[in-house]
């Protein structure tokens, strides 16, 4: 193979592909590319630029509301985080309630423990436990063998000593004798007996039919619960709340969807020693017998209420050697401003007041909410949370306007 002729060929081959491409073009297409890039990466720097200018322009001009504000055209500039930021309450008129929750239990109007006269064996009960009696009804009885046979010997001797009298065998005296005699036997007769002493149930039996009892054991309660009452131990800083015919709501845990309305029956005379406690009874009626002794009741007693009272929050009130003050804040008129400064810029900046110390009369107190009987009027703003002492005609920045009572 002759290896000259083959370069020769080569050679020739590349030339004749050189001859059809033309360098220049491919030149102007690179550079074309790389001009079009340069311009690309000339854009997006110009971009970030006007991005960056636009957010540092926008930060100064937040930091300038935050910092000034100007109260004229013609006064110097102020600085307006000098002022204390204070929230406010704008006070209106309401319905005003207060109640004294309490813990206790619900009590039959009467539970009576049922107790014999006399000693004797259990000879009947005549009603089972949860049966409903009717006044005069006989509970239960001793065994009467021996009453009735004193009675009848009593009756004997009284109709005897009356026949004797009428031939005058014996003395008026005699007669009344075996009149008390009679009268004895057949009050022996009648405390072998347990009577109802009004309608009711028989709450409980604690002893069985052929026992043996003495006038100081129990052998039953009975319970008239036509009436009960929700029966309270209050605390004695809570007791000069308190006074009969108080409305009070109860409710117990058997009926959770349900409350009981009554009325303070009674309030013991006097304070427990141990506890520190005072008694109070709330009477309720119970015509369906839903309420049961024993149960477990939460009450509210109403204390106080008023229609259309005025009420601040007890957070705004100080006490002061002459009495009770609130601060009253006054709303100051917005100045008017230079034409620079933007409507959004003033209304981000906050409102200006200046307070007032102002004396108020106390109608009520409890431990959230104050009753103001005088010194006030409906739609008033009253400074709360005090955590400074404020200065009267002292300049301050609303921060919050409250409208709630919580």
């Amino acid at each position: 193979m002759d290896i000259n002729k083959i370069k020769n060929d080569i050679k020739n081959k590349i030339v004749a592909v050189k001859g059809k491409i033309d360098f220049e073009k491919i030149k102007a297409a690179i550079l074309k590319i790389k001009i079009d890039k340069i311009k690309k990466k000339r854009l997006w720097i110009i971009v970030a630029v006007v991005l960056t200018v636009l957010l540092f322009t926008r930060g100064c001009a937040n930091i300038r509301r935050v910092l000034f504000r100007r109260k004229s055209p013609t006064e110097s500039v102020e600085v307006v985080s000098d002022l204390t930021p204070v929230k406010v309450y704008k006070t209106k008129r309401m319905d005003f309630k207060d109640t004294l929750p309490a813990l206790g239990g619900i009590k039959g109007y009467k539970e009576i423990p049922l107790k014999f006269q006399v000693s004797g064996v259990i000879e009947s009960f005549n009603f089972e436990e949860g049966e409903r009696i009717q006044e005069g009804d006989i509970i239960a009885n001793l065994e009467q063998k021996d009453a009735l046979l004193k009675l009848r010997y009593a009756e004997l001797e009284l109709n005897k000593t009356k026949k004797m009298l009428e031939v005058g065998g014996v003395i008026e005296d005699a007669v009344e004798k075996a009149r008390l005699e009679y009268d004895s036997a057949k009050s022996d007769l009648e405390k072998t007996n347990i009577y109802a002493v009004s309608d009711g149930l028989l709450a409980s039996q604690e002893i069985d039919v052929g026992t043996y009892v003495t006038p100081n054991e129990e052998i039953g309660k009975f319970v008239d619960i036509t009436k009960v009452y929700a029966e309270f131990n209050v605390i004695e800083k809570d007791v000069p709340k308190l006074k009969l015919g108080q409305k009070s709501e109860i409710f117990v845990d058997a009926m959770p969807n349900r409350n009981f309305v009554g009325t303070i029956d009674t309030v013991a005379p006097i304070i427990e020693g141990r506890t520190r406690t005072q008694r109070v009874k709330v009477e309720l009626k119970n015509p369906e017998g839903v309420l049961k002794p024993g149960m477990f009741a939460r009450g509210l007693i109403a204390t106080y209420e008023k229609k259309d009272a005025l009420i601040i929050p007890a957070s705004s009130l100080k006490k002061t050697e002459e009495g009770y003050v609130v601060f009253v804040v006054h709303r100051e008129e917005p100045a008017e401003v230079e034409v620079e400064e933007s409507q959004e810029e003033m209304e981000e900046a906050g409102d200006i007041g200046v307070v007032e110390v102002r004396p108020i009369k106390i109608g009520y107190m409890t431990q959230d909410q104050i009753e103001v009987e005088k010194g006030l009027e409906d739609g008033e703003l009253v400074v709360v949370e005090l955590y400074k002492e404020l200065q009267d005609k002292e300049r301050v920045e609303i921060a919050e306007v409250q409208e709630i009572l919580y």
